[in-house]
């Protein structure tokens, strides 16, 4: 079914490399609604859950008209209630997820000497390695930590938990928010984990004196581990229509004069969402954070946006995104991508988020940016140049944006994908394959060219402290970190 309506805002690619769109009408939970999707950093699987308790495993490839198609491995069943987020680990050596019980199963390859089936009779080659019990209510969203060692949850009960996998415990508990925790992400540098929620509020949080130069994880981090900035307002732009004639209150008398109004930086919980899934860019440079909204002034129309923050620079956003409907999440691909040459040259320019080691401020290509206090200010904007370039997926509930840190126009945008809320979206280890969940009971894939959206940049040609960060790096290094962890802690059972 190809329903969708797309449109390309970069030069019209060659004949026959064109981005390919499909909603693929195969049963993929009974046709009830699928909440979440991910792919398997290792291996390419794709995983996906809904409200039919079920994760189910599948192939994507093509048909015979090279169209995109997806072949079904296998299904997963644990959970007696919804699945709402299914999360791969950074190595693929273990899968989480979370749903309405209230409980996180982590799931580990079977041993190949051991036959496993699930509730269906049929063999399976993934196995439940552990069941994290911890919050009272529905976990809406997870995220792992950077190599696999810890998990992030999000819950219904308003709080986050911070789990130790390896001890398949929880390690503390963030607490803050008034209203349900819809979305979680944690750092790849593991410096910050952000949680986002109902309240109209993102929460960063960070291990800061004494626990930051401790290992993940130990007590002393978990000691430090605070929140360190609430992201929640900005001040409100009047409007030049009521102020118009008025007398200017002289400023040096600070009595009887009053602050301005603050305006919310994100929708409030009538949003049509029950997800806002933030994300960090795979090189930690900067925080993409979805449900926002915004108005020109206190007497303009308000409408939907997505934010984005710099790295350390939390006090006021570095660009905003505007979007046609509330954005329920964005998903970075894992890929560094080079940069185009000439091509770049001639694209209009965006600020490009600084660099993990960067400690220049970002600006905001609309150009607004904000002062020290968060409040917005009109200002020139300036680019700051990344030596590569990142692609992600701004997902509302009814379309699918994606961006390229070097331009300001989006690579693709495409609508009238679904008959009801987008709901979750990943991107394939190879950077070229994006797959779109609906609570319509579908899923789409997005296939992009080479021409489209550019080659890998190679592991040499990137900054050495980010070497460690392309897929192929991140699997290597968790799993070895897997590995290790496994190893002391059945040396400690000895």
């Amino acid at each position: 079914d190809t329903r969708a309506r797309a449109s390309r805002a970069s030069p019209p690619p060659r004949a026959g490399v064109a981005m390919k769109v499909k909603t693929l009408q195969v049963l993929w939970h009974e046709k009830k609604p699928v909440l979440s999707v991910d792919f398997d950093p290792a291996t390419g699987l794709l995983a996906s859950c809904g409200t039919d308790k079920e994760i189910k495993l599948w192939r994507v490839g093509e048909d015979a008209e090279g169209n995109p198609d997806v072949t079904h491995e296998e299904t997963l069943t644990a959970h007696t209630k919804t699945v709402n987020c299914v999360r791969f680990s950074p190595g693929g050596d273990a899968l989480a997820s979370g749903g309405d019980a209230g409980e996180v199963i982590v799931w580990r390859p079977a041993p190949s000497d051991k036959r496993v089936t699930n509730q269906h009779g049929d063999v399976t080659s993934w196995r439940t390695s552990a069941v994290l019990r911890g919050h009272s209510d529905d976990v809406q969203d997870l995220a792992w930590a950077p190599e696999g060692l810890g998990i992030v949850t999000g819950s219904v009960d308003n709080e986050c938990i911070v789990w130790d996998v390896p001890k398949a415990k929880g390690a503390l508990r963030l607490q803050g928010h008034t209203h349900y925790v819809q979305g979680v992400s944690w750092d790849p540098h593991g410096e910050y984990v952000v949680s986002q929620s109902g309240d109209r509020t993102a929460r960063v949080f960070a291990s800061r004196g004494m626990g930051a130069s401790h290992q993940m994880l130990s007590a002393r981090w978990c000691k430090h581990l605070a929140c360190q900035k609430v992201l929640k307002s900005t001040e409100e732009t009047p409007d030049p229509a009521s102020v118009k004639g008025e007398n200017k209150t002289a400023v040096g008398n600070d009595a009887g004069v009053e602050k301005p109004p603050r305006a919310p930086l994100f929708h409030d919980d009538t949003m049509g969402s029950f997800f806002r899934r933030p994300a960090w860019s795979p090189c930690g440079s900067f925080l993409a954070v979805p449900a926002g909204v915004y108005r020109e002034h206190a007497g303009a129309k308000e409408q939907h946006c997505t934010y984005l923050y710099a790295r350390d620079a939390f006090h006021r956003p570095a660009l905003r995104l505007p979007g046609i409907a509330p954005a329920a999440c964005v998903r970075f691909s894992p890929v560094f991508y080079e940069r185009d040459g000439e091509a770049e040259k001639t694209r209009p320019r965006t600020p490009e988020k600084r660099d993990a080691a960067d400690a220049a401020d970002a600006a905001d290509a609309s150009p607004e940016t904000a002062n020290d206090d968060g409040d917005v200010e009109r200002t020139s904007s300036s680019a700051i140049d990344l030596p590569f370039r990142v692609l992600f997926a701004v997902c509302t509930t009814d379309t699918v944006t994606v961006y390229d840190s070097s331009s300001d126009a989006p690579v693709a945008f495409v609508g009238g994908l679904h008959y009801a809320a987008i709901t979750d979206a990943a991107w394939s280890p190879d950077g070229y394959t994006l797959a779109v969940s609906s609570s319509d009971g579908y899923c789409s894939i997005l296939r992009f060219s080479e021409r489209e959206i550019g080659k890998p940049m190679p592991e040499e040609k990137l900054p050495s402290h980010l070497r460690k960060l392309t897929p192929a790096a991140r699997v290597k290094a968790a799993r070895e970190a897997a590995e290790a962890a496994l190893a002391t802690a059945e040396a400690s059972l000895e």
